[in-house]
């Protein structure tokens, strides 16, 4: 049999959450993973707001606490802590804990195995690991925890900020968007779809920071929303070339702002933040975009169909993408796109003779070709 598909991560966390409610007891182990900090937290609250209720001691644990006793954590494990009053054990930053040591378990394991296999000592193990995969046997425990101790295994990756390429899916159907409006009317904020998604978009993919941007909101009003919310979402390199050539000028020169104070991180998860990369990335990805466009318009002036446009101009992936691509592409003249071209050439021409191209040449560029609502 297939295995069910996994719930979104805020899913996930509201169905944690409702379950403590009124709960006698409190899953025997619960095991949060993913790379989404604000959902650790959030998980992590309801949990020791439960745990007090039901008058457990609170016992929290981090490796990379210099503070931290292996001793003491072990011995709230197998129950020969001084008190032995019900505890409810929280350890932090738990990957290292749970990988192997010399292709077998680790101590950590090995007294969470025996602690799950048992009732004594009283209480509840809840385990932080972002990091942490899912074949891991931490993981593969929480999920086959018997019925009568209860066992958590909770996935808090990052939401969807996009659409698939796929199918016909609005930007404004997509988890972030749909978590700013959960979250928004949860505290009484009432902003429509448009303001949420305009708020996922400026903010970027950080909970935390949209949290408090809408507890902001609802002090403030939302009558001048955006003029009030400062665009601090940049992207990629090719994020933000995109959104040069197809969001309103506030959006794009507010995205463009953000990439080159913030940088972006690389797939070796390092920040990228040298300007002299990002203008070449970004002159790169723009250089594509506007090559494609000029020749989308060359092949719709000769009268050629569009699967010859969508060829010519390198237009791939999967159907829904490249129509989208084409869209974008016929949404300018030649000669605008030719413009477009000839000023990147002349960037990158000052760029790599040692003359200067930095952010505000971009900025001259959006302010040129930029769209107007």
């Amino acid at each position: 049999m297939a295995k069910a598909k996994e719930a979104a991560p805020h899913l996930q966390l509201e169905g944690f959450a409702q379950a403590l409610k009124g709960a006698s007891a409190l899953p025997r182990l619960t095991v949060t993973r993913g790379a989404e900090k604000w959902f650790h937290q959030e998980a992590l609250a309801a949990i020791v707001t439960r745990a007090k209720a039901l008058h457990l001691e609170i016992h929290q644990y981090d490796p990379d606490d210099p503070d931290y006793s292996p001793s003491n954590l072990y011995g709230d494990l197998s129950g020969s802590s001084l008190f032995g009053d019900a505890t409810l054990v929280v350890v932090r930053s738990g990957e290292d804990l749970c990988k192997k040591v010399a292709g077998k378990d680790s101590e950590f394991i090995n007294a969470l195995v025996a602690y799950c296999q048992s009732s004594d000592p009283a209480g509840a193990v809840f385990l932080m690991a972002p990091g942490l995969r899912a074949d891991n046997k931490a993981v593969k425990l929480a999920e086959q925890m018997p019925a009568d101790l209860g066992g958590a295994a909770l996935n808090f990756r990052q939401l969807y900020d996009s659409p698939p390429p796929w199918g016909n899916s609005s930007p404004r159907d997509v988890e972030l968007v749909q978590w700013v409006r959960a979250q928004a009317k949860s505290i009484g904020l009432g902003l429509n779809v448009d303001e949420c998604a305009f708020v996922a978009g400026a903010m970027g993919n950080d909970l935390g920071a949209i949290n408090s941007e809408l507890k902001r909101l609802l002090v403030t009003g939302t009558d001048e929303l955006r003029q009030s919310i400062g665009w601090q979402s940049g992207g990629t390199p090719w994020d933000v070339a995109e959104k040069l050539l197809t969001l309103p000028l506030r959006e794009a020169t507010g995205a463009l702002e953000a990439l080159f104070a913030k940088g972006f991180q690389g797939k070796d998860k390092k920040r990228v933040l040298d300007s002299s990369a990002l203008v070449s990335m970004l002159l790169g990805s723009l250089q594509k975009s506007v090559r494609a466009g000029l020749a989308v318009s060359e092949v719709k002036a000769r009268g050629q169909s569009k699967e010859m446009a969508m060829q010519l101009a390198g237009l791939s992936g999967p159907p829904k993408s490249r129509e989208t691509a084409l869209s974008r592409a016929s949404a300018r003249t030649g000669v605008e796109w030719h413009a477009m071209l000839l000023d990147l050439l002349s960037m990158e021409r000052a760029f790599k003779t040692g003359g200067t191209a930095d952010v505000n040449d971009f900025m001259l560029f959006a302010k040129r070709y930029g769209r107007t609502r």
